[in-house]
Parts: structure tokens; sequence; C-alpha cells
């Protein structure tokens, strides 16, 4: 035995609800009791003998539909229930049938009810059953009946019948089609639900691979094969789909796109670079969302990749993350009208997730990279100290060791004191500027004074130092500026003058330097001019990209803080350092 029992009122509306065709045939009992009580009362050669009888089979039909009403109500239908009232209408007509005349009674349209329920709701063979036992009682009522002795009547009697039988079939057969169509729905409904289980479980897996790397590489790699798996699991499996990823070579820049990941593609598409022309990618960026072509071989950018060259229709979705593009995925295939809406709906999802995994793998390798800059920057700050000392302090130190042992010599041999003390004078002369070497070289890797008084006193005190111990006339003109940089804006506007200063002192052979500060309402500017020898610029460049470093550590510390070098120099008119950056605060929010 099987109940039905639905979980809200809303659901038995819908044409899927099982107990839907058992409310109708509850609604369709009232009129007919009341068609078969008028026909009892009303119709031709009803005995008023036999009217009391035949309301009591009526009432009893009443009241097995109040009983089946309440149980509907109550989504508690069993199967008894559903057939005994089937076979109580039945019999219930049967009667009826035998009350009114038999073979002659017009009860011919109330008899058919239970004929048409049972065919559609339990089938063809239930209702042929029921038409089966109401002609053997038409029979029967015929062949007791003395009147029943013409072929006419038999006429009668046997269209009655073929009326029953042909009602139970077409009945049944719509009931079996109705069926059909039903079975034939659910599987569409089942098979879209394995589509998007399958889909769930592979947006599910391309989360948790994406999650748990921060390997660009693997994520487009991963982004890929979960595509590819996604897209054919709608269509079947087809060995001849390629994927390629490609993403814009600089930032901004929409006319170059390189290969970063691919499958099915051959080496010569690896590392391809093509422009971001082609009319499929550029609807996909410009548009935002998947673009889909038939006519793939119209399109000369990406009829250049050889694994696209028997290929007819594509899809390409791009890579967004808010209004930034950072490439597109492409997958092709050499069948017409491959991709459906279904196809963008899954690379549209995928794309979010892998972007998201993409922007994260990218922060942790520029993370990587400036931890590695970083290290070398302590590194070359350790040569640039042990170069520094080798070239100062320790050669000074060189020279007083040998003077003393000058001096140790002399007093052996009984000189004159007045040679001697000549000698001490000249051995404290290098002591005190060995001791300035080194208090320069701490101020410039500390500066304390940059933490407690600012950036202006810092410039004028390491001014001094230098004019002092270098004999570099070094000046200072803080102009406007008056702390509108925050501590380690500070700190890098120090370095870079530092290194100009230093880049000055050793290689321009420099006797004057001025260093200039300004402030205007959004910009912060540093000049450091000196009057050197001066250097062709073009040719510093050209060092610079074969390895030698030059001035590339007055770039990078500008970067630093969002701003930039510009150098001006010409052999034999000094140099020009000019460094600029954003005023504003970085503990302040933008």
């Amino acid at each position: 035995m099987s109940v039905y029992s639905e979980p809200d009122q809303a659901s038995d509306q819908g044409p899927e609800n099982p107990l839907a065709l058992d409310w109708l045939v509850s609604h369709l009992r009232w009129p007919w009791l009341g068609l078969a009580f008028l026909i009892a009362w009303l119709g031709p050669g009803s005995d008023p003998r036999y009217l009391p009888y035949m309301l009591v089979a009526i009432g009893a039909g009443a009241v097995l539909n109040l009983v089946q009403a309440v149980a509907l109500f109550a989504r508690w239908y069993p199967d008894w229930l559903r057939i005994g009232g089937i076979a109580f209408d039945t019999l219930v007509s049967i009667t009826l049938l035998a009350l009114t005349g038999g073979w002659k009674s017009p009860m011919l349209p109330v008899v058919l009810l239970p004929v048409l329920t049972a065919s559609l709701r339990l089938g063809v063979e239930a209702g042929l059953a029921a038409a089966v036992s109401i002609t053997f009682a038409y029979g029967v009522s015929a062949i007791v009946d003395p009147e029943f002795d013409s072929l006419g009547r038999l006429f009668q009697v046997g269209g009655n019948v073929l009326v029953l039988l042909g009602a139970a079939a077409a009945s049944g057969l719509l009931n079996r089609q109705q069926k059909v169509t039903r079975e034939r729905a659910e599987a569409t409904e089942l098979k879209v639900l394995r589509r998007a289980n399958e889909r769930a479980k592979a947006i599910y897996e391309l989360a948790s691979t994406l999650s748990a790397t921060l390997n660009y590489k693997r994520v487009l790699t991963t982004m890929l094969d979960l595509s590819i798996m996604g897209l054919t699991e709608m269509t079947g499996p087809d060995p001849s789909l390629v994927g390629l990823i490609l993403l814009f070579e600089e930032e901004g820049n929409l006319e170059r796109l390189k290969v970063h990941a691919g499958r099915g593609v051959p080496r010569s598409d690896e590392k391809r670079v093509v422009s971001g022309q082609s009319e499929l990618i550029a609807r996909a960026i410009y548009t935002a969302e998947p673009a889909i072509t038939n006519q793939l071989g119209d399109d000369p950018v990406l009829t250049q990749f050889v694994c696209m060259a028997n290929s007819r229709s594509a899809i390409c979705a791009p890579f967004r993350a808010g209004f930034d593009s950072f490439g597109v995925v492409i997958f092709a295939s050499p069948n017409d009208n491959y991709f459906t809406s279904e196809h963008s709906e899954l690379l549209t999802t995928f794309c979010n997730q892998a972007v998201i995994a993409l922007k994260n793998a990218q922060l942790y390798q520029d993370l990587q990279a400036e931890q590695r800059r970083i290290l070398e920057k302590e590194a070359e700050a350790r040569h640039k100290l042990a170069r520094e000392l080798h070239d100062g302090p320790t050669q000074t130190i060189s020279a007083v060791a040998m003077r003393l042992n000058f001096i140790r010599m002399m007093l052996k041999k009984g000189r004159a004191a007045e040679k001697v003390e000549s000698e001490v004078a000249k051995i404290e002369e290098l002591a005190r500027k060995t001791t300035q070497e080194i208090r320069t070289m701490l101020f410039t890797l500390r500066p304390v004074v940059l933490e407690t008084q600012g950036l202006s006193a810092a410039l004028e005190q390491y001014a001094d130092r230098l004019r002092q111990n270098e004999h570099l006339n070094v000046e200072v003109d803080p102009g406007s500026y008056d702390g509108q940089l925050d501590k380690q804006s500070e700190s890098v506007v120090f370095a870079v003058v530092e290194e100009a200063v230093g880049n000055a002192k050793k290689h321009a052979n420099a006797n004057q330097v001025l260093v200039r500060l300004r402030v205007d309402e959004y910009t912060f500017m540093a000049e450091i001019q000196d009057d050197g020898v001066g250097f062709d610029v073009g040719e510093a460049q050209q060092r610079r990209e074969v390895g030698h470093l030059g001035l590339l550590n007055l770039e990078e510390r500008a970067e630093l803080v969002g701003g930039r070098c510009l150098i001006e120099s010409q052999l034999g008119a000094g140099t020009l350092v000019c460094f600029e950056m954003p005023l504003r605060r970085w503990s302040e929010p933008e």
C-alpha cells in the first residue's frame, strides 16, 4: 500500500501532484450523483416503487465521496481507498441500472463515470473491467426480460456496450499517453538536474582546487580541465575540443594577448602572442559576457592558431574583476553550433571563480617578488657597507697600524721627539677622520634625526656631515615643505636624496650639490642638482638593461611610494634628479 503525503497546499495544484486526478474525480462525483438522482426521479420508465432503493444507493455514494474528500484534504489517500471507491461507483451504477429498467435503462451517462475514472486512474485494464461488469449487468437484464425479443433491441444493447468499451479504451489510452508524457518530462527534468548536479560538483571542485593553490599556472590549468569536463557533460565527450587561456602581456594593453595555458594545443601555439582585435575576443571583453561564433574561419586572429584550423564554432569568456580585464578563455570545436547559452553560463561561473584565485595568485607572486627584492636590497646594503668600510675606514686603520709600527721603529732608534710627535699627530688626524666616516655611514644607515625631527632636519645634518667630512658643498632648500609626508615616505625621500648625492660624489666629481624640496596642492617634489661632469642618460639606460644597476635604485625607491624619478643630464653640464610623488598620507584611507 502506498500513501501520498504532500508537504504544502501549493504543491497540490501542480500537474505532477499524484492526488490531482483523485481531487478531480471527487469533484465530478457530485454532479454524477445529481444526474443519477434526476434520471431516477424523472427518467422514462422510472418505477416509484424502486425510488427509495435508488436514493439509498445515491446516498451511499455521497457518503463515500465525503469520506474520500476528507482523506484527500488530509493528504492521506491509500490505494485501497482509491480502488474501493471505483469499485463502489461501479456497484452503484449497476444497482441504478437494474432499478431503472436494465437493458432499456436511461442510465448510460451515469454508468460511464466509473468506466472513465477507472481507466484514467488505474489504467485501461481497470476501465475494461468496470465496462465488462456493467456489460454483464446489461446481458443479465436482457436475458431475464421477456420483452427482449428483437434484433433492434440487440443493437440497442450492443451500442451501449460498445460505448462503454470504447470509453474504457479511449480513456485508458489517454491515461497511458499522459503517463508517457509525464515520464518523458520527468526524464528531461532528471537530465537537467543531473547536469546541474555535475555542474555544481565541477564548480565545487574548481573552488576547492583554486582555494588550495597560489600558483597561477595551476589555477589556469585547473580551470581549463574542469571547464572542458563541464562542457562535455552537456554535449557528450568530444576529443576534438580545444581550449586556450590568453592573458594580456601588459596591464591595460588590449592589443597583445599571450597563451598561458592550453588543452589540445600543439607546441607551435604555446606562448603565441596575438592581437586582441579579434572580433570574438573584442566582443567578449567589451560586453563583459561570453561571446559565441559559428564562423570561426572568418576571424583572422584566431585562425593563426594551428589548433583552430579545422574549428567552426567557438566560445570566448572574459577573465574580469570589476573594471579590470586579465584576459580571455577560448574553446573551439569543429562541429557547427556546438556551444549554447548553457555553456556561456557555465564558463561565466568558472571564470568568476578562477579570476579571484588568479588575483590571489598574482598577489602572492607579487609578495614573493617583493620579498626577494627586499632580500636583494638587504644583500646590496651589506655589500655597499662592506665596500665603503673597505675603501674608507679599513684603509685608514691599516694606515694607522703602519704609522704606529713606524713610530715604534723610530722610538727604538732614538729619533727626535719632534718627529715622533709629528707622526702621532698624523695618526690622531687619521683616527678622527675615520671616526667621522663611520659616523656618517651610521647616519645614512639609520638617521635617528629623521625619526625625531623630520626630513628637513635630517637633510641639513646630512649636508653638514658631507661638508665637514667629504668637502662636498651640499646645500638644502626646504622650500614650503613642513612635514606634509608621513615617516615612511620621508624615509624613502631621504634614501633617494642620499643615493643621488652619493652618485654625484662618486661618479660625477661634483663640487656643489643643491637639494630643493617643493610642495604644491597634490604633489611633493625633491630636486637634486649637481655641477659634475654629467653623463649620457640613454647610454646609462642601456647599461642598466644589460645588468648595470646604475640609477635603478632611484626608480625602485620612488615606486615604493607611488612616485617616479626623472633624470636630466648632459656631458659636461651636470645632472638633475627630480623625484615626485603624490602628496598623501599612507595611513589615511583613500
